[in-house]
């Protein structure tokens, strides 16, 4: 109760500083997490995830996305128009909840309802888990990590320090969660706003006027480097849609890159020709396009993918892959196409935890020849045996045994021939065995033929027994009687003593 009690007082502490401060509407850390189900008694897919604007200020959270410890995407604020922003209102909700979830709740006002990645276990796992809130530029806002199951009639809840408007812990430690009993959802309150166009009073000064025949509007350094695709993921974890997606970097020091007007061509062929559209890429920065944003697909099996400049020009080129595993990018590791089974969305590419070791077995190499009695599977890429039509002949069963039709193994023969009994026993008709012959005990009364022998007296032991069973009476009558035995010991003794003279 304490340690409770400490954990308020500093969070109350926390928020009180916050309020103090002027805020500022790049402060987009006061949006947090306060609610996570990871599960119900009916489904272990029916979950969701609550946000909080715990600030006085609205916050943009157009294109952020929540994350499971995989840094799978499960969910992301997507306006319905390219021409509108999604926005939580200053002390407002924002909720988010699976498909399953928001029909068992029979409550239709969701920010976002998703499809889980997995259709049995969900997005989120009960016993160990990450949920982790990021931006648009893939920076992490909040994030909760738990290593205690929570049960199916439960969820993880922030404490709240107030009501009117709601105040909720945020010291990023343990206390500021704790387990509760799952209630209803709060209604979510995010709005869709029109997003105006980009005119401000100054733009209408343009000074670059000197140039009329310069088609291109915003000039380029001649020695600017163009974006570049550094990492692939075709065979997500679980569901594709909304989970596959295509990473851009922008390689250039100083410079931004806009990515307007560049052409991505998908698929084994480049037969899916996508043009982007406009999005400042920063230097050094990351973007990723998912295949729900952009409406391409990249099949499991093999595909590729090449990135055109608005000239024309390539910019990057993807070598083909072959058959992923699942969960299993293909990423540009030190200027080398490879395998990693670490996916790492927005960042910078790591190896496999198994490559780390040996560096050498990551780089892709050309499969080995099949032998002559192998073909290799279209669908796995492995080496398989070539299967004979003629079934083999099998081997002759030894003497005494035959083969059985129905499992087409040898069993020993059963023979028929019983074996004669021995002397003083006889063949039981019923179990066709050898059996001992009973013979009759002895009568004490008249049988005709028959001879009746005497008993003979009782032995020493049953003598011994007779005795000892008295003894032990004798000796319980004596110890239960010990008090009136020795007052009748004293009265005797004095009878036969005499009176002293």
């Amino acid at each position: 109760m304490l340690k409770k009690c400490y954990g308020l007082f500093l969070g109350l502490l926390v928020v009180t500083g916050s309020v103090c401060v002027t805020p500022t509407h790049a402060s987009s850390a006061f949006v947090i997490i306060t609610n996570i189900r990871a599960g119900s008694q009916a489904s272990a897919a029916e979950e969701g995830v609550v946000l909080y604007n715990n600030s006085s200020f609205e916050v943009d959270i157009t294109g952020w996305c929540l994350t499971n410890k995989s840094v799978i995407k499960f969910a992301c604020f997507v306006p319905p128009s390219q021409n509108q922003e999604s926005v939580i209102p200053a002390y407002s909700y924002a909720t988010v909840g699976s498909a399953k979830a928001v029909h068992n709740d029979n409550q239709a006002n969701y920010s976002i309802v998703y499809e889980p990645s997995n259709a049995s276990s969900g997005s989120i796992v009960a016993s160990v888990d990450t949920v982790s809130l990021i931006d648009a530029d893939s920076q992490l806002v909040d994030q909760f990590t738990w290593s205690s199951s929570v049960s199916s009639s439960q969820q993880w809840a922030r404490t709240k320090l107030s009501t009117l408007p709601d105040l909720f812990i945020d010291t990023d430690a343990a206390i500021d969660w704790q387990k509760a009993t799952f209630s209803e959802f709060p209604v979510t309150q995010v709005v869709y706003r029109e997003i105006e166009p980009e005119t401000s009073p100054e733009e209408p000064v343009e000074e670059p006027i000197e140039t009329p025949d310069d088609d291109n509007p915003v000039p380029q350094p001649a020695d600017l480097l163009p974006a570049v695709i550094t990492e692939l993921l075709p065979n997500a974890v679980g569901s594709d849609t909304g989970n596959e997606f295509i990473e851009f970097f922008n390689p250039n020091v100083q410079a931004n890159v806009s990515l307007e007007g560049y052409k991505l061509a998908v698929g084994p062929a480049l037969e899916k020709i996508i043009i982007l559209g406009e999005y400042i890429l920063k230097p050094g920065k990351y973007k990723v396009f998912t295949n729900a944003e952009l409406g391409y697909s990249l099949l499991n099996t093999s595909s590729r993918a090449t990135l055109f400049m608005p000239n024309g020009d390539i910019a990057s080129e993807v070598p083909a892959y072959d058959s992923p595993k699942d969960g299993e990018a293909w990423a540009l590791i030190d200027d080398q196409w490879r395998y990693t089974n670490r996916p790492t969305p927005g960042t910078m590419n790591v190896s496999s935890l198994a490559e780390e070791a040996n560096p050498e077995t990551a780089v892709v190499s050309a499969p080995k020849p099949c032998a002559a009695n192998q073909y290799r599977s279209p669908e796995t890429n492995r080496c398989r045996l070539i299967s004979t039509s003629a079934a083999s002949t099998p081997a002759p069963c030894k003497e005494g045994q035959e083969r059985n039709a129905d499992t087409n193994r040898c069993r020993n023969v059963v023979t028929t021939t019983a074996t004669v009994c021995k002397e003083g026993q006889e063949r039981n008709p019923e179990t066709n065995r050898c059996r001992n012959i009973k013979q009759l005990s002895t009568v004490g009364y008249g049988v005709k033929g028959a001879t009746t022998k005497q008993q003979g007296g009782m032995g020493w032991y049953m003598w011994a027994a007779i005795v000892g069973i008295v003894l032990l009476i004798v000796g319980y009558g004596v110890w239960e009687w010990r008090e009136e035995l020795k007052k009748l010991f004293q009265i005797v003794k004095g009878k036969f003593a005499g009176k002293p003279n």
